[in-house]
């Protein structure tokens, strides 16, 4: 452990950094701060300190002793932790395995890899890049809740843990991810599960049959269905390809699930038959250099400046693909289509009509507004006309994104994502106030749900439990009160239905209020003022940081400069200059460096 001594420099007292939290974010900056020490620390003494109770590399979400049942939903071939030689950083690359390479096995779904498997791959990456540290780092493994960070009469930090301490350190990272919410207790007689990620040990103490009532229907509320279904012995059975059917065990709960949306998130796009891209081909039209050409007007707002970029730049993708398909879906050549398109970037009014001119059937065209909430403005008959109305939407979703027009759900997603990778290099070089910043986190929030869904097959399976009467949809803006003796869910679009249950599952990870933080560090720090929060959506907050630096800022505005949050993020793709990793390695290079005086 560091001593209590301030860094001298000069190969004396130890330089001492530590990162709080260990899953895949805290063992890439590991794996870069280990990378980018030789050249930019030198043999100097390195004191490195890693705190997470759980085993550092998977952490808690990705251990390896979970239910096999619990899945990724990203494609074992589209994620790495290995930054390869076209992530534009200045350390030396690692090349390494993707997760299908490094399992060599079975996938589920065909592409996608069970979470502890993938705890596997990540143990096996933490152990590869720390056996090869430098002899100048001496690595500290703290197995260990970090429960608060405070500062010592010599103005180092210390961070104290559950086990003992303190550990000391000129330098903090914290990367714990998620961070957990402290439950609402629950009424005499009723039972709250949740938020938080899928809980085996409470979902198990559901008697079966109970009505529970459902608040989310995001990748939490998959996790719970697998664990109440098949993890209770349910079983789904179908023709290879074909439609699923349900059997039930006996044991289920019945589930009244509902949601803002009122609908599940859809489904990954079914994988290129031609392998996935390793290319990273530049953006047609919001590229980071117009982005910041638009952002250098005067006067810039995102939605009247940056907006229209990005949804051409959506459009231009989609469109590209669907053109690709087959001649029989559109009207025009696609030459003909790009020029005018082009023309027409940022109008969008002339764009929906070239489009309409171009592409005979309207659920080939692009309507952003309609895929980010399919049923607003909807009101139904009653709870069966719901049920009916949204078992169709599931089964037309499912259809396009695995059928002959799952091109086009790949090239959105895609194009989605490489926006979105944009406005955070926009972010984190400064380009965005926060207004700016707020504004794209409201419009990207239509990314997050069309690209963040589970693996097809899990589509499939809600489906066919909507069909075996297992689930029961309530509706979108979700309203949920506690009655006399039941917890009880509504929805405006179903007038005068009502749903009532002794058990409310929370199935969502939203970010908490500060309030409500479960993190004793985290915590600790709001309650002293050196942690403050920006608003969120729904009422949550997010840290307010220091723009790129990533430093907290305090509530009487004090940038800690000697701590950092690293934030989750979604695990890096391979050969696609990932994000992720370039962000790990100029926080690394900067913890060495501004250590050493660079």
């Amino acid at each position: 452990m560091g001593g209590a001594g301030a860094h001298t420099g000069d190969g004396g007292t130890p330089l001492s950094l530590c990162i709080v939290g260990c899953g895949p974010r805290g063992a890439s900056l590991t794996e870069r701060i280990l990378a980018n020490a030789p050249a930019r620390y030198g043999d100097r003494p390195l004191d490195l300190h890693l705190v997470d109770p759980y085993p550092p590399g998977a952490g808690r979400t990705w251990h390896t002793g979970q239910s096999g049942l619990l899945w990724m939903n990203s494609a074992a071939d589209q994620v790495t932790v290995y930054p390869d030689a076209t992530v534009d950083c200045a350390g030396p690359p690692r090349p390494g395995p993707t997760t299908a390479a490094w399992l060599n096995g079975p996938l589920h779904d065909g592409s996608y890899a069970a979470r502890r498997d993938q705890g596997r791959y990540l143990l096996d990456f933490f152990a590869a890049v720390t056996e090869a540290a430098p002899a100048s780092v001496r690595l500290h493994l703290h197995r260990a809740r970090a429960v608060d960070l405070r500062r010592g009469a010599d103005g180092r930090q210390q961070v104290l843990l559950d086990t003992g301490g303190p550990v000391h350190a000129d330098r903090v990272v914290l990367a714990q991810g998620h961070p957990d919410v402290r439950p609402e207790p629950a009424p005499p007689g009723l039972t709250r599960i949740g938020p938080g990620p899928a809980d085996p040990d409470a979902l198990e103490r559901i008697p079966p049959g109970a009505p529970v009532l459902v608040r989310g229907l995001g990748l939490v509320f998959v996790d719970c269905l697998a664990l109440l279904t098949e993890g209770r012995g349910g079983r789904f059975t179908g023709p290879p390809g074909g439609p699923l059917r349900y059997r039930p065990s006996g044991r289920e709960p019945r589930l009244y699930a509902g949601s803002r949306r009122g609908v599940p998130l859809p489904p990954k796009p079914a994988p290129d038959p031609a392998g996935p891209s390793t290319g990273a081909e530049p953006l047609r039209f919001a590229g980071a250099a117009a982005c910041r050409a638009a952002l250098a007007r005067p006067g810039a707002d995102f939605d009247r400046d940056l907006w229209p970029l990005i949804r051409a730049e959506l459009g231009w993708w989609h469109y590209r693909a669907l053109f690709a398909a087959g001649t029989d879906r559109t009207r025009m050549t696609w030459p003909d289509f790009d020029a005018q398109y082009a023309l027409l970037v940022t109008d969008a009014e002339r764009l929906a009509k070239l489009a309409a001119a171009a592409v005979p059937d309207p659920a080939d065209r692009l309507d952003l507004d309609r895929l980010a909430a399919p049923l607003a403005g909807r009101t139904f008959a009653g709870p069966d006309d719901l049920q009916h109305r949204l078992r169709a939407h599931l089964a037309t979703t499912l259809r396009r994104r695995t059928g002959p027009a799952a091109g086009t759900e790949r090239a959105l997603v895609d194009a989605l994502r490489r926006t979105g990778e944009v406005i955070e290099e926009l972010w984190r070089a400064g380009d965005l106030d926060g207004t700016a910043l707020a504004d794209a986190l409201r419009r990207f929030a239509l990314g997050t749900y069309l690209s963040s869904g589970p693996p097809p097959l899990r589509a499939a399976q809600l489906l066919a439990l909507a069909e075996a009467g297992i689930v029961t949809f309530v509706g979108p803006e979700l309203r949920v009160e506690t009655g006399r003796g039941a917890f009880r869910a509504t929805s405006p679009a179903v007038p005068g239905a009502v749903h009532e249950a002794a058990v409310l599952l929370d199935a969502r990870l939203a970010m908490p209020a500060p309030d409500r933080l479960a993190d004793p560090l985290l915590r600790a720090l709001w309650d002293r003022g050196e942690l403050s929060f920006a608003p969120g959506s729904e009422g949550a907050a997010v840290p307010r940081l220091d723009g790129p630096a990533l430093h907290p800022v305090g509530a009487d505005g004090t940038v800690h400069r000697d701590r950092f949050v690293l934030g989750p993020a979604q695990f890096p793709r391979p050969h696609a200059n990932a994000a992720a990793l370039r962000q790990t390695d100029a926080l690394a290079r900067r913890l060495l460096g501004d250590a050493a005086g660079a």
